[in-house]
């Protein structure tokens, strides 16, 4: 049974129904992980600092742990290759830098 809330963004939901169903299921299977245990995920450098990555094959998820109000907010799932980039450039547009 879950400990933390998982919120999962409009935008990031839509992003996890168009991925391939054996990749769901792993994504599925890591967000129940998350919500037993936040800290399993290594945290990120930099202006993502604030931010947790957890590895689902070549996917990503990168996640929010809010301990107040026990809830994971996850920020983006995506390739490795492209997923920090993605969120980073979403954060810089949302804070108007």
């Amino acid at each position: 049974m879950p400990v933390y809330r998982v919120a999962i963004a409009p935008r990031v939901a839509e992003r996890i129904r168009s991925l391939p169903p054996d990749v769901k299921r792993g994504i599925r299977e890591a967000l129940h992980a998350i919500a037993r245990e936040p800290a399993q995920g290594e945290r990120l450098r930099q202006q993502l600092s604030d931010y947790r990555k957890y590895r689902v094959r070549r996917f990503r998820i990168v996640y929010e742990v809010d301990r107040a109000t026990r809830t994971i907010r996850i920020m983006a799932v995506g390739h490795r290759r492209a997923v920090y980039e993605e969120l980073a450039a979403r954060l810089r547009a949302r804070s108007g830098a």
